[in-house]
């Protein structure tokens, strides 16, 4: 069954959400995130996709206030994302009790770097965050294009032990315009022994049975829930 993984995009440290990753198009939902994460665990939900966009902007984490409150109220499982770079801030969120480290930005511009950091963590500790559109990866939250193709960069950390892969579509992302599914069926082609994570787009449930359908290990789910497109409560694939 597929795994339903409610999202919290961060800004000056409020709950947010941005169209196709424009920063100049936001929408708040919540002044209180730690509030908007007790939510989604007092309905059933086991894990939260946390994503730093101060962070991923300015290539420094700042949001940590939150992960701590986030960390210390619930039992989630939370995986932390947006302007890593460096052993010591990796170490800083591990301690605030993040399970899941997303790295984007650092797996492109500094693969060397990232290798030996994921040798001294250890792969199960990592995601690699990627922001795709048209099948290039983006960086520096979703504002620069590089040469790198998503399939070359899944190849690249899978021989360095790393399982979790979250593909983000930013065409789709915040538009509720229904997911990608021939990109994530694509990639759970090519990748099947990996653990996919599906982001950008889910307007219905439909969605989360097309991925499911495609072998989709887990979505993340944002704009809809804040929505209120696709209801919040005690949401599972059996019920959609």
């Amino acid at each position: 069954m597929i795994e339903i993984i409610p999202a919290i995009d961060l800004m000056d440290g409020q709950c947010v959400r941005l169209s196709q990753g424009k920063y100049n198009q936001k929408t708040v939902y919540s002044n209180q995130p730690a509030l908007v994460a007790k939510a989604f665990e007092n309905q059933g939900y086991k894990r939260l996709h946390l994503v730093d966009l101060d962070g991923a902007k300015s290539g420094k984490p700042k949001n940590l206030n939150v992960l701590n409150d986030i960390c210390a109220t619930t039992k989630l499982t939370v995986d932390y994302s947006g302007g890593i770079r460096t052993e010591a801030q990796i170490k800083t969120v591990i301690d605030a009790g993040t399970d899941f480290i997303g790295i984007g930005s650092l797996a492109i511009k500094e693969p060397d770097t990232l290798k030996k950091i994921i040798q001294q963590f250890g792969a199960e500790k990592f995601i690699i965050a990627s922001d795709v559109l048209n099948n290039k990866v983006y960086i520096n939250g979703w504002l620069k294009e590089t040469n790198t193709g998503i399939f070359d960069l899944i190849s690249a950390y899978s021989k360095l032990g790393v399982n979790k892969f979250m593909c983000t579509d930013i065409s789709r992302d915040g538009m509720l315009q229904g997911v990608n599914i021939d990109f994530y069926k694509s990639l759970k082609e090519k990748f099947n022994d990996k653990y996919i994570i599906a982001s950008g787009g889910v307007s219905a449930k439909k969605d989360i049975y097309q991925l499911e359908e495609a072998g989709v290990d887990a979505v993340i789910v944002g704009k809809a829930f804040y929505e209120d497109i696709i209801p919040v409560e005690n949401l599972t694939l059996k019920q959609c």
